[in-house]
Order: structure tokens, then C-alpha cells, then sequence
């Protein structure tokens, strides 16, 4: 499950084309992003690192404000 969060993040960031307007969240974005996919790598291929529940519930906050711009970007483009 973790994993499908993680991708459908990544398509996200895909499709806004500039998801962020600030320079520094998206920097902060990035790092967190970069992050939880780091410590995913980790966790499924060497050791266990962290619980699976808290890394799908750290996937969920990382990945809820690309979901929320994409949401709000397409409501906008139908008005």
C-alpha cells in the first residue's frame, strides 16, 4: 500500500505542472519526498528501519498536499 501512495505521489508531481509557487516549499516537499523514498528503499530491500504503519502514515502526509493542489488546480481549470 505504501508503495502505491509513493507512486501515485510521483505521478502527481508529474502532472502539476508546478505544484508549489513558493521555492521553499517545494524544497521542503522535495527533501520529505526524497526522503520517505529513501527509508522505503531501505525498509524493503535491507533492514527494517521504521513500523510499516508509520511509514504508510508518513507516505500519506508527504504525498496529501500534492493531492490537495491537484484536486484544487482541477476544480479551477472546470470554472
Amino acid at each position: 500500500m505504501t508503495f502505491l501512495i509513493i507512486m501515485a505521489g510521483l505521478f502527481m508531481l508529474i502532472v502539476l505542472e508546478k505544484p508549489f509557487k513558493k521555492k521553499s516549499s517545494g524544497f521542503l516537499f522535495l527533501i520529505s519526498y526524497l526522503l520517505l523514498i529513501v527509508v522505503y528503499v531501505i525498509q524493503t530491500t535491507f533492514v527494517e528501519v521504521v513500523s510499516g504503519g508509520f511509514l504508510m502514515i508518513f507516505a500519506v502526509v508527504v504525498v496529501s498536499p500534492l493531492f490537495v493542489r491537484l484536486v484544487h488546480s482541477s476544480l479551477r481549470k472546470r470554472t
